[in-house]
């Protein structure tokens, strides 16, 4: 029975472990910023519908009725007419063409906003899921230091009642004890408000119990493609060049003005004396008519001009934009490719450190027992085996920041 309860105990610890996948798809179905972005995808897909209104006809309705104090026909002073008018364009120079094409250019630049907003999220996510554990290390590393220091001064008080030591050491271990609870203090504290960060992306409540310890992935990670992969892969290249070719169709839409429009007409109207359009027996005759309609402006002050120029330097700029954002890109990818490497060379040196920190300890330990070394001494020790195992702790959680940095930068997930 006591096997039963503790498979099932394991189970459900098992179950109710978050991982950090998990806590990525918890996120993207609750965060606020990629609601935003999706209803601005929603907008966009309304918008673009709006410009294909042009490539249907137009339909109109009116109705009028008039009294006046004169009268309008023998001895009647009223009158109404009502009437249908249909119109459908045939040509505009294309202007419609290539607004429509436009608005699918953002339509289709406001997709990769969204997926730029996700991967950002996912970015936090894991940043924050990082950190929770790095805390936790920190917090794991403070006490390890505490019991050290604690056992060290039931040495030190035993050997100052006996008098083999003079009351400066016992009070030295005291002073660096006091300073290692106020780290541990200050660890607990971070890690409270790392794990209340993690749950405000998740919107779950998480307990350090909750989640899975990671191992740092060495990859042999190659700039030039990673990079390649970048421009190929980031969101925000890809949004601005919908941009740039939104501003292109745009270009093309104000040329169209230079060109004429034809329309086709149809018109038709029904008369009477009153409102109710009665009254017109042998006196009004329906009134139908079609027409194609020929318009061509010859001057308009040069509108049409400053308009295309306008539209041409709006796409410049978007294409100075790019520019900037690449080597922005490559810049941040450059750091983040050479602050993993120098994680992962660090973190090699930080092992062999520990292990000597380790032995270091042990041998000093053994000295003071002796009364071989001071206080000073074992201290010391003590310290180099604190300050190696937190440069592990270190080395290990930066790379997987900087791995989770530069998957964000290039938008890639490193296998």
């Amino acid at each position: 029975m006591l096997r039963i309860l503790i498979v099932l105990s394991l189970f459900y610890g098992i179950l109710n472990a978050l991982s950090l996948q998990e806590a990525i798809d918890l996120t993207l179905r609750h965060n606020p910023s990629i609601k935003e972005q999706e209803y601005l995808l929603q907008e966009s897909k309304a918008n673009y519908k709006t410009y294909q209104s042009p490539f249907y006809p137009s339909l109109n309705l009116t109705y009028g009725t008039q009294r006046s104090n004169r009268f309008q026909r023998a001895d009647k002073k009223t009158s109404g007419n009502l009437g249908g008018s249909v119109q459908y364009n045939l040509f505009n120079g294309f202007s419609d063409v290539y607004n429509l094409k436009s608005a699918k250019a953002l339509l289709q630049s406001q997709d990769y906003q969204l997926e730029a907003t996700k991967e950002d999220v996912i970015l936090l996510v894991k940043s924050a899921y990082i950190n929770v554990l790095r805390q936790a290390k920190n917090v794991e590393i403070a006490e390890q230091s505490k019991v050290l220091l604690e056992e060290q001064r039931r040495e030190n008080a035993e050997f100052y009642r006996v008098g083999l030591i003079q009351k400066n050491d016992l009070l030295k271990i005291e002073v660096e004890l006091n300073n290692t609870l106020q780290n541990l203090l200050s660890y607990q504290s971070a890690l409270n408000y790392a794990l209340r960060d993690l749950e405000r992306y998740t919107r779950t409540k998480i307990t350090l119990k909750d989640l899975e310890e990671l191992e740092p992935k060495r990859w042999n990670l190659n700039f030039e493609n990673l990079k390649k992969e970048m421009l190929q892969r980031r969101a925000e290249l890809l949004f601005i060049d919908k941009i740039i070719e939104s501003k292109g169709y745009l270009v093309q839409s104000a040329k169209g003005e230079f060109l004429p429009e034809v329309n086709f007409i149809g018109d038709y109207t029904r008369y009477g004396d009153d409102y109710a359009l009665r009254g017109r027996d042998g006196i009004y005759k329906d009134e139908a008519s079609v027409q194609l309609a020929f318009n061509l402006n010859l001057f308009d002050g040069f509108s049409d001009k400053y308009n295309i120029e306008s539209a041409k330097t709006n796409k410049l700029a978007f294409e100075s934009q790019r520019i900037a954002l690449i080597e922005d890109l490559e810049l941040q990818l450059f750091s983040a490719l050479e602050s993993y490497n120098l994680a992962l060379n660090a973190l090699e040196i930080a092992k062999l450190a520990l292990k000597q920190a380790d032995e270091n300890y042990r041998i000093s330990k053994n000295r003071y027992t002796q009364r071989i070394d001071s206080t000073s001494d074992f201290l010391d020790a003590e310290l180099s085996l604190t300050q190696a195992r937190s440069n592990v702790a270190i080395n290990t959680y930066a790379i997987m920041e900087f791995l989770a940095q530069i998957e964000r930068i290039t938008q890639t997930l490193l296998r």
